[in-house]
């Protein structure tokens, strides 16, 4: 009798511990998104504590007359803020030689909720990877101190640094239609507030010395802390600025990295590249008579298309530009033009409403199609990246 009451103390400790250790990997499990998304976030922005001692004096008000204000009519945010910041450095490119470094219209992702379609790709880690083919260190600054922060923008401004940072443009009232995940750059300040190059508008290249729009502190804290909230940053206010540094010119990094943007393949967190748009398709084909049709705002589903097909059409001709008689770089501007038939045909496809499943299906077709094509062209950049 004491033997099996030894035993069966022995199975229920065994049990008790079996239970810790499914309950552990559970907490684990569900804990592992989490914690995948704060090593990446670390991982790409290299993030600075901010610190009081690194913040100096500076003037009740300055303003930088160095900067052109560079924007478009399409959603080209990120890639206009660089190439403002590359401006004031005496660097003059097109639109689509920043999008090209940073990879930002060299994928795709959705996050259903969130985005339904985004034919872009993470603007913080291209930000990175872009400046030091532009002869630019970026530095990520992070705080959670309100004060600090505001004192910091100002500093940094009245040191001769535009100042880009990432916002809920949707809180800004002069955005309309409106990003929630947008990007602009401040280029002065008084006691007032600050002075914004607005980066999505009508189109203009305008030469230095335009005041810019106005924002108060408050809406600028608050647009930052709601951008920071909705992608989980660590903190809740962060601001980039670039300094000068060794430049790099070997592009096979850059090809190696566009390619995989491109062809997905990420077995972690939203699909990403061609498998987002395949994702994409087949959520159209389910979920046709769901569709919010209405909605123009940055990552609804029309616009999301929309941006598709111009972003795709615009790689396409900086290719051929930058890359003129390179054999696998213009057949890789080829299938970018065919890419963006098929999404300027299922946007138009949607415009008068899906009627029943057999035009569902011929859009998520369309949409099969380009992704085929978009991983094609990831192909021949990581046989490019590979230097051959």
């Amino acid at each position: 009798m004491e033997r099996n009451r030894r035993k069966r103390t022995v199975w229920r400790v065994f049990g008790v511990a079996v239970a810790v250790l499914a309950i552990a990997c559970v907490v684990l499990w569900l804990a592992a998104p989490g914690f995948f998304a704060r090593m990446y976030i670390q991982q790409t922005r290299e993030p600075i504590e901010l610190a009081r001692d690194d913040v100096g004096s500076f003037p009740a008000e300055h303003h930088l007359d160095g900067t052109p204000w560079i924007a478009t009519r399409e959603w080209y945010c990120q890639a206009n803020s660089l190439a403002m910041i590359a401006a004031q450095q005496g660097i003059d490119e097109p639109i689509g030689h920043f999008c090209f470094l940073m990879g930002f219209t060299y994928g795709a992702f959705r996050e259903p909720g969130e985005w339904e379609f985004m034919p872009y790709t993470d603007p913080e880690a291209g930000f990175g990877v872009a400046a030091p083919y532009l002869g630019l260190v970026r530095r990520y600054y992070v705080t959670d101190d309100p004060s600090l922060y505001l004192d910091a923008v100002r500093y940094y401004l009245s040191q001769g640094y535009v100042v880009r940072v990432a916002l809920n443009g949707c809180m800004l009232p002069e955005m309309e239609p409106c990003a929630s995940a947008h990007s602009e750059v401040l280029v002065g300040y008084d006691t007032d507030g600050f002075f914004y190059y607005e980066t999505v508008i009508d189109t203009r290249h305008l030469p230095p010395g335009e005041k810019g729009i106005q924002v108060s502190d408050q809406t600028l804290l608050d647009t930052v802390a709601d951008w920071n909230r909705r992608f989980s940053s660590p903190w809740n206010y962060a601001l980039t600025i670039f300094e000068t540094g060794p430049i790099e010119q070997d592009l096979d990094p850059i090809w190696a990295r566009n390619g995989q943007l491109l062809a997905g393949g990420s077995k972690y967190g939203p699909r990403q590249g061609a498998d987002a748009i395949e994702v994409l398709a087949t959520w159209v084909e389910e979920h046709w008579a769901e569709l919010d049709l209405t909605n123009t705002d940055f990552g609804g589903l029309r616009c999301g298309i929309e941006a598709a097909a111009y972003t795709r059409h615009s790689n396409a001709a900086y290719l051929r530009t930058a890359f003129t008689g390179e054999a696998d770089v213009e057949r890789a501007a080829d299938l970018f033009d065919e890419a963006a038939a098929l999404y300027i045909d299922a946007l138009a496809a949607l415009e008068g409403g899906i009627a029943g499943q057999s035009e569902a299906d011929q859009i998520a077709n369309m949409l099969r199609d380009a992704a085929a094509l978009e991983r094609e062209i990831g192909q021949v950049f990581l046989i490019r990246g590979e230097g051959r």
